[in-house]
């Protein structure tokens, strides 16, 4: 075997300055001359799962990004070391407590958020500009699923940390309430928000149907209401977030919860490096 390898990417393992478990960080480097204020910055989160396709998409685009609107940023990927349970450990992160329907295998912990956005100021940002040249007025935290509760959790209440938010199939099902209360939240500065949610996120989708599991597939996604959800929030968020906010809703044909993402990278990041 032959490993392929992601050119000028790397990962290494961070903690909490006062000690903790580590997270697992995926740096992808920019190509080419920064600007004057530093390059872009967006942060993904479950970057096991997706960070080199993430970087790829970046990369393709800023190869001509008069065509494509997206051109050279850091990608900064946060995700788990190898070995452990990552299902566990995302379901306390991203969340403020106990979901609507008490957590997928009710037994993990909940209400992580408070300490893993504080790693995120505290320890990853200011590692992040100590590797390279960032702007810290051009950067974006990018979740999909319960990381795009998360997402939107931070952008309401704590609004200051990023300038661009991109949530992704957000479930806002988790805890809806909190996210809805977490709008009405003094700010110092107006948002950019983008919301997509693929088509087929709420209903079955032509292929499956068939599957002998359809049923309950379909109740499933019918009390989750992903579609409806993402749009409602979106709607109200416009209202709420006061002027000067910007906030996108995309409804994506054809897509569904899994196969949304790939298909959402390029949008993501042409919205997050047009401001």
């Amino acid at each position: 075997m032959n490993p392929v390898t992601l050119p000028d990417a790397e990962w290494f393992d961070l903690a909490p300055e006062g000690g903790g478990k580590a997270w697992r960080i995926f740096l992808a480097r920019p190509r080419g001359a920064a600007p004057a204020a530093g390059f872009p910055v967006v942060f993904m989160l479950d970057a096991n799962a997706g960070f080199a396709t993430f970087t790829e998409v970046m990369r393709r685009g800023a190869v001509r990004p008069q065509a494509t609107g997206i051109g050279e940023a850091v990608i900064v990927g946060i995700g788990y070391p190898e070995g452990e349970d990552h299902r566990a450990r995302r379901s306390f992160d991203y969340t403020a407590g106990p979901g609507a329907e008490g957590g997928r295998g009710g037994e993990r912990a909940t209400g992580g958020r408070d300490a893993f956005l504080a790693f995120i100021e505290d320890t990853l940002k200011p590692r992040i500009a100590r590797e390279l040249p960032a702007d810290p007025a051009r950067q974006t935290l990018f979740g999909h699923s319960l990381a795009g509760w998360f997402t939107l959790d931070v952008m309401a209440r704590d609004g200051h940390a990023f300038r661009n938010y991109v949530a992704v199939s957000p479930s806002i099902w988790w805890d809806e309430a909190w996210l809805v209360a977490g709008l009405a939240a003094e700010r110092v500065a107006a948002p950019r928000l983008a919301v997509m949610v693929g088509e087929w996120e709420q209903a079955l989708s032509p292929w499956q149907a068939a599957r002998p599991e359809a049923g309950e597939m379909a109740a499933r996604r019918a009390r989750r209401a992903m579609v409806d959800r993402a749009r409602d929030y979106s709607a109200r968020a416009a209202k709420e977030l006061g002027p000067g906010a910007q906030v996108r809703f995309e409804l994506m044909a054809g897509e569904d919860h899994a196969s949304i993402l790939p298909a959402a990278m390029a949008r993501a990041l042409r919205f997050a490096l047009a401001d």
